[in-house]
């Protein structure tokens, strides 16, 4: 009889305890102790970028910077990556000598072992498969070359391989589904609901411990109001279609949104604003906290005030205070990196202090209260980063007086590799007509520089499309990652045009992007052309050999339009295709051959010497600064 008593009790236990290590109910996470747990989370970007490893390592020691995550209250990172760091390919921009346990190790053996230092300092980790290719993040799951089943198999990949991290939280499946991807279209190539549902089944068949991050899409054809919505950021749709085939209680619904600093939605200039704003997110996403689903932002941040739009800050705090409102404590902000070009970070631009006022705004979700600002050691107004006191084993926090024992973040020792540089001001660097063109170096180390640019429209009228040329002194330059904007890099001859997105820039306002390089002596640019900006060109840089070349340039395709490009296909410019603006180049008065037959263009141009074609792409001949077909 005791046996059965036994029995009976133990059947209880295994059917009320739920299988998997993380569940969700009611809006909340919890372990499988049944204890709930805290996701205080920030984004730390690059393992999805052609680094193939977190940002930073080029200015500070690794695990410095997931101490310093934990001391300032973060409890989880989400983790963007894409396939080809899965590979365990080679990274770049380390400083091995404030790394040099990462010396010689690949892009997987980096993964692996920043998120076992995750698991070992007991921060949760959610992995984000956030750009197919490494380079732009996708309208849909898969792309020309990476198929359904590719993102499939990786998703299950990761699932397996840390499987025994015991604070691996979970999978967002998917990176801000946008454009084409639609929600109950039953249209198996685009509908992300069908797509995430399938590739959900699979991951939890490799993986029963770990969430579901799904999120939603952009505007969408069916049961979505018109309302302007952010990539990932849309469930209406969710009403009509529901996520039928993943469990409620192993599923995280993660919205994106953003404020003015990113774009400037409609709604931001609504008279009403920003007591407008609840009833857009509850409209988007919020409802279905009321519905009982557990809502986590996957990314929402902005620079708050330290440069962008002054109407940041007043978003922020309205989003936390709706947050605080409808129960929504636990997040991930974007970003821990300074270098994302329309956010910013926690951390400032010498990667080393916070801002303390987007660390107390985080504060009031952690605590649901007021932020508490007496961690920092001075009265300034950045947090001082945790200094490690002692050869001791433990994470120093900035109150700790090193009576135990951490990873000492290795001296730069003057070897191999310099310490980075950074200038402070923004330096002009081209302005054509109503367009002015600023740059900063963020930083700088021997083999690797982070460009920051702002591109300002300073007229009456709006820009409608842009496009930014230069010519780097180094042909071996690399670009190795860039925000804000599309490019092609031929040898040294760089063209970054704008996104859908950032395509419009209102009078008076300015978008930043930025890049970062790799190659030997390298330099920032000197001059640059503009394009899509109305007005005659002007340039900071005077050189005399510039103005000559400029003037031999004009004269020289007036004589030799052909070899100039001027004639398709023989010379012509990548940067600058017929398809993507819908003209050739052309120089003043001259009538040219175009995709829309012979028309006569008057342009400005500029960058030379002058060489023959047949040395394109080596150097080019000249860019395009402005054109207008002639009546």
């Amino acid at each position: 009889m005791k046996t059965l008593h036994l029995l009976v009790i133990t059947l209880f236990f295994v059917i009320s305890m739920p299988a998997s290590a993380f569940y969700t109910e009611n809006g909340k996470i919890y372990n499988n102790q049944q204890q709930q747990i805290a996701i205080y989370g920030v984004n730390w970007f690059g393992f999805e970028t052609t680094n193939y490893v977190v940002h930073g390592l080029w200015s500070r020691n690794w695990k410095d910077m997931i101490t310093q995550m934990k001391s300032l209250g973060f409890t989880a990172v989400r983790v963007p990556f894409c396939p080809t760091t899965l590979q365990g390919v080679s990274t770049n921009s380390i400083d091995y000598s404030k790394n040099a346990d990462l010396q010689g190790l690949n892009s997987l053996e980096i993964f692996d072992k920043v998120l076992a230092e995750f698991d070992k300092q007991g921060i949760y980790f959610l992995l984000d498969h956030h750009r197919p290719d490494c380079q732009a993040i996708s309208n849909l799951w898969y792309i020309d070359g990476y198929s359904e089943q590719d993102w499939i198999n990786d998703l299950k990949f990761v699932a397996t391989r840390y499987q025994s991290n015991s604070h691996f939280l979970g999978i967002d499946l998917k990176n801000e589904p946008h454009g084409n991807a639609t929600w109950g279209t039953d249209d198996a190539a685009t509908d992300w609901r069908l797509a995430s549902q399938r590739a959900a089944t699979e991951v939890m068949a490799a993986n029963n411990d770990i969430l579901i991050f799904v999120e939603g899409v952009a505007d969408n054809p069916v049961c979505s109001g018109a309302t302007a919505h952010w990539w990932g950021g849309n469930f209406e749709p969710m009403k009509c279609y529901p996520l039928d085939d993943i469990p409620k209680n192993r599923l995280v619904l993660s919205p994106h949104v953003y404020g003015p600093d990113v774009y400037g939605q409609s709604y931001f200039n609504d008279g009403n604003f920003p007591n407008n704003m609840p009833e857009i997110w509850d409209t988007h996403f919020g409802y279905l906290v009321d519905e009982g689903y557990t809502v986590i932002f996957g990314e929402f941040g902005g620079k708050y005030g330290h440069g962008g739009d002054a109407k940041d800050v007043i978003w922020q705090d309205a989003l936390v205070d709706y947050m605080l409102d409808k129960g929504i404590q636990d997040f991930f902000y974007w970003s821990w990196n300074p270098n994302s070009g329309d956010t910013g970070g926690i951390l400032q631009d010498d990667w080393q202090n916070v801002w303390q006022d987007k660390v107390d705004l985080l504060k009031r979700l952690m605590t649901g209260s007021n932020p508490d600002t007496s961690t920092g050691n001075d009265s300034d107004s950045t947090t001082d980063i945790p200094t490690d006191n002692s050869s001791d084993t433990t994470p120093d926090t900035p109150t700790d007086n090193g009576s135990d024992s951490a990873n000492n973040q290795p001296a730069d020792n003057g070897s191999d590799n310099t310490p980075p540089t950074s200038s402070n001001s923004y330096q002009t660097l081209a302005q054509v007509g109503q367009c002015q063109l600023d740059y900063v170096i963020d930083s700088q180390w021997q083999d690797g520089m982070v460009l920051r640019f702002l591109l300002k429209n300073t007229g009456q009228a709006e820009i409608q499309g842009w496009q930014v040329q230069w010519t780097f002194p180094q042909s071996t330059t690399q670009v190795t990652n860039l925000w804000n904007g599309d490019y092609t890099l031929n040898q040294s001859q760089i063209s970054i045009k704008n996104l859908d997105w950032n395509r419009t820039i209102a009078p008076q306002a300015q978008i930043e992007f930025g890049m970062q390089l790799q190659g030997t002596g390298l330099q920032a640019p000197t001059s640059a052309t503009l394009i899509g900006c109305q007005g005659e060109a002007t340039n900071t840089n005077t050189d005399d050999s510039y103005q000559a070349g400029y003037a031999a340039g004009i004269a020289y395709c007036q004589q030799n339009p052909q070899a100039c490009g001027l004639t398709a296909p023989t010379c012509q410019m990548p940067e600058l295709k017929p398809e993507s603006y819908g003209f050739g180049l052309s120089i003043p008065q001259l009538s040219i051959v175009t995709t829309e037959g012979i028309v006569n263009w008057q342009a400005q141009l500029a960058y030379l010497p002058v060489e023959q074609c047949e040395s394109y792409p080596e150097a080019s001949l000249f860019m395009l600064l402005d054109a207008q077909p002639l009546q």
